[in-house]
């Protein structure tokens, strides 16, 4: 295999693992990308060669572009025997060692970036050695290092990813990877189903695909006789879908005013439910919350019947770390790639012990 630069093994490991797949950092960050140039180094695939985390935090720039055969034998052969031993080849070479990485950085490497990517099947661990033991005992995957090769480009490494993905990423993980395809393609118009027959079309964009999963697969989960009122694409465009409903429940629709993203109604408890699409923001923040709940009492809706929704992509991607610790009381949580579940912001009643 003829070695890559450890600048695209980080390119490519955030194509197999994009943004929204858990722990994505630890699997796609330089350190992360050290690992594989070094295990590709050295030839440390399908258990040949074997590594131990330290050998990745031993690289040097120096050693790095020292890249024939024997070169790399010899630069292994002296890690094995240790640090030391590394350094006074270094020196035969004209090379001072300045390493990666210090020695501290030992724990991420193995017990963050090593033991996910064992979970995931990208790496391989010697089962007969004690994971206490400092003998080499990690080594890539085959179908992992593959994609790492030089001569594999364009559709071919797509399909190649897409495969390593499908095989071992599982189901939330696949789905993630889904959304996340859709998210990167070309922007093409979003077709909403809605519940009990009937489309509705919305623009390009994340935000329009949240909405979709809102209706499509969460209303038939959370609500009993799950309903869409309208769609608020943006001030300009607002969709009515239920007109005859709107005007039965006295509500106006007026686009200059504040509307949630999307208004749902369950009509077996006579819930409605406000929903803002948060694709890179817009969350339901206690601004944003009293300023919906100050629209739905202009509407004459009961408070007790009113239900706040803040959906995302995923809890893994980066609008929802930036934006969960201004999250408002009293509202619902949902991800489009963890479609069966719903977080709940509760706040507690104080309890008298007497």
């Amino acid at each position: 295999m003829t070695l890559t630069s450890r600048a695209v093994c980080q390119e490519r490991l955030r194509r197999v693992f994009p943004e929204q797949v858990t722990h994505r950092g630890r699997l796609t960050n330089q350190l992360a990308a050290s690992a594989v140039f070094v295990s590709l180094y050295v030839g440390s695939v399908a258990g040949a060669r074997k590594v131990r985390p330290s050998m990745v935090l031993w690289m040097c720039d120096a050693a790095a572009r020292r890249t024939r055969i024997t070169e790399r034998r010899e630069w292994y052969e002296a890690a094995l025997r240790g640090k030391r031993s590394l350094s006074e080849l270094l020196r035969t070479w004209g090379v001072q060692h300045q390493p990666w990485y210090g020695d501290n950085t030992r724990e991420p490497l193995r017990d963050e970036t090593f033991r996910t990517w064992a979970e995931y099947g990208a790496l391989l661990r010697d089962e007969t050695v004690p994971t206490t033991s400092p003998v080499p005992q990690w080594s890539l995957a085959d179908d992992f290092a593959s994609l790492f090769r030089t001569r594999l480009r364009g559709d071919e490494l797509e399909r190649a990813i897409s495969r390593w993905q499908e095989n071992h990423l599982g189901a939330a993980g696949l789905a993630r990877v889904a959304i996340a395809r859709q998210l990167a393609g070309p922007g093409a118009q979003v077709v909403v189903d809605l519940p009990g027959g009937g489309r509705r079309t919305l623009a390009p964009g994340g935000s329009s695909l949240i909405v979709k999963g809102v209706i499509e697969r969460l209303a038939p989960r959370l609500l009993e006789r799950p309903g869409v009122l309208f769609i608020s694409e943006s001030r300009e465009h607002v969709d009515v879908v239920d007109d005859r409903l709107l005007r039965r429940l006295g509500i106006e629709i007026d686009a200059a005013r504040v509307l949630p993203d999307a208004l749902l109604f369950d009509a077996g408890p006579g819930v409605f439910w406000l929903v803002e699409a948060a694709y890179t923001a817009g969350a339901i923040d206690e601004a944003r919350k009293a300023a919906l709940v100050e629209w739905a009492a202009s509407q004459n809706l009961d408070p007790a019947a009113c239900r706040y929704l803040s959906a995302f992509v995923s809890r893994t991607a980066q609008p929802f770390r930036r934006l969960v610790s201004s999250l408002a009381w009293g509202t619902h949580v949902w991800f489009l790639d963890e479609p069966e579940s719903v977080i709940r912001l509760e706040e507690l009643p104080e309890r008298s012990h007497s």
